[in-house]
């Protein structure tokens, strides 16, 4: 009840056994006709390379994830055009789904079908099909499918107005709300990733990185088909994962990581976790909740575009998410402690922020007073030895740097040992390191002291008891908006600034654009504005 499939960066993905894969250009069950390929069809590529075998000789992380990854089929696969990728899936599906050589029609519910019965099939009915996907194309390089601010849409002048709306993907991680805005630019978190799909092509079960929300939007193509399970139900999820898979935990202890693994909806329910159901048609989004397992695939040819955001209600999970990377010594894409820092300095204007930063910051201090006395009162650290980092020689700025066991973020503090080129250490690894010269010469690099991160809890919970006390009182955010007149019926609309000042002198604009759904249509009253800045007009 369980298989692999995938593919991704245009690579190969196969569900099945472990013998050798057709070509991305051979459908399953379906041999070359005399002649070749008609000339309409997509170019034939080449065939893969065998898989790649662990080294028997106790074999690196590194190396036991790209021999799963092979034998489960992620191979790098040929470079496609948008234009080459969907003729191979329009006959992948016209091959695939056809009686006595005739295609039928099939369904969204006939593929999934499909789908989970070459997933389920048992080892000695398997048949393996070999499908290629698209997928984490960064659109630094190929550009977004939304527009931005600089672009003038000169092709088609009524998309400028949303290079500034919220939901343009390529802004939400930016969002005034969104604790992704005090992190710089990383591909695939804030730079959103495309992802052009086929039919089957899949995303296996995982979380995002961190923990963070995701939003997917559809931009054209055949629908997706999603599977989630809430949060409150992940680690159950694992635990049920890694009893199915053994042996592949056994290898790869990091397996859900590498979005190879995928088990059916039924398994899980048996087993008492809830897994729900959703299709992803154009022009729609799906967004991801922290630490909630999501999986899917493709019905067909398609292009969707993600990106990661983060409201302040995720602080929980990634501190969550950081000590779970730390146990893996899995690298993090962000320094969770500088980010928290910054977030106390943000709560200061941003006051919403306050009741969550402050009870995450309390449990970080907390942790990090714990971790210091553990060291200071074993005299691990030299007498004297514990400097405030100053960005010199003898008390470097660890900004950036990272702990040499587990890759964990030392922003607020580290340990540097004379043992072997003065490595450094975070506090949980260098508790458990053994020290052959002694500990005289160890020292611990701190950026505030107890007292100073204790000060700061101690404003953010009186900003936060007095914004629990106010919030019903304060103002409510608005958005700026406009008049503008329809120039169908001449009727005044009130509209979101950035809509009204996208449109240029000679654009027109209609009620049926306006996004307030009861004057949206000519019919509708026209609004009046009352005294002062009161609205008078209902919806």
């Amino acid at each position: 009840a369980s298989g692999n499939l995938g593919g991704g960066r245009m690579g190969g993905g196969r569900i099945g056994g472990a013998t050798t894969a057709p070509a991305p250009r051979t459908p399953p069950e379906d041999t070359k006709e005399e002649g070749g390929l008609p000339e309409d069809e997509p170019q034939a590529l080449e065939d893969k390379p065998p898989a790649t075998e662990a080294k028997k000789n106790t074999p690196s992380d590194d190396t036991k994830a790209t021999a799963i990854l092979a034998q489960y089929g992620f191979i790098p696969g040929e470079r496609h055009t948008v234009a080459s990728l969907e003729a191979y899936s329009n006959y992948f599906k016209k091959k695939y789904f056809s009686e006595r050589g005739v295609p039928t029609d099939v369904s969204v519910r006939d593929l999934e079908g499909e789908f989970w019965r070459l997933i389920e099939s048992s080892a000695d009915t398997k048949q393996e099909v070999e499908v290629i996907y698209g997928a984490d194309i960064a659109t630094l390089e190929v550009g977004s499918g939304f527009t931005s601010p600089g672009d003038d849409c000169l092709d088609a002048p009524d998309q400028k107005k949303y290079a500034d709306s919220p939901w343009n993907v390529c802004n939400m991680p930016y969002n005034p709300s969104s604790c992704l805005k005090h992190v710089e630019a990383t591909t695939g978190i804030t730079v959103p990733w495309l992802y052009f799909g086929m039919t089957l092509s899949t995303f296996c079960w995982h979380v995002e990185d961190h923990h963070f929300y995701s939003v997917n939007y559809h931009h054209f193509g055949d629908p997706k088909v999603w599977y989630s399970i809430p949060a409150s139900h992940s680690e159950k999820f694992e635990r049920v994962m890694r009893e199915r898979l053994p042996h592949l935990f056994d290898a790869q202890p990091d397996l859900l990581h590498s979005l190879v693994t995928i088990l059916s909806p039924a398994v899980l329910r048996k087993e008492g976790i809830p897994v729900f159901r959703a299709e992803q048609h154009p022009r729609s989004y799906v967004i991801t909740f922290p630490n909630a397992y999501h999986a899917g695939f493709n019905t067909g040819f398609n292009c969707a575009e993600a990106v990661n955001f983060a409201p302040v209600d995720w602080l929980p999970f990634g501190a969550a998410a950081t000590e779970q990377y730390v146990l893996a010594k899995r690298y993090q894409s962000v320094a969770h402690d500088q980010l928290l820092g910054t977030l106390c300095a943000a709560s200061e204007t941003q006051l919403n922020f306050t009741p969550t930063v402050a009870l995450v910051m309390r449990h970080r201090v907390d942790l990090e007073r714990t971790r210091r006395a553990a060291l200071t009162d074993a005299g691990r650290v030299g007498e004297g030895k514990i400097v405030k980092m100053a960005g010199t020689e003898l008390a470097p700025d660890l900004f950036e740097k990272d702990c040499s066991v587990c890759q964990a973020d030392l922003n607020w503090a580290g340990v540097r040992c004379e043992c072997k080129g003065r490595k450094l250490f975070c506090l949980r690894c260098f508790d458990k390191k053994e020290c052959k010269h002694g500990n005289e010469k160890n020292t611990m690099l701190i950026r505030s002291t107890i007292d100073e991160l204790e000060a700061m809890c101690v404003r953010l919970e009186r900003l936060a008891t007095e914004f629990e006390a106010n919030k019903d009182k304060a103002p409510v955010e608005t958005v700026s908006e406009e008049w503008i007149a329809c120039d169908s019926c001449g009727k005044w609309r009130r509209v979101p600034g950035a809509m009204a000042n996208a449109l240029g002198d000679d654009d027109k604009w209609t009620c049926a654009e306006n996004s307030r759904p009861n004057f949206n249509t000519c019919d509708a009253p026209e609004e009046k504005m009352g005294a002062g800045t009161t609205w008078v007009g209902k919806e």
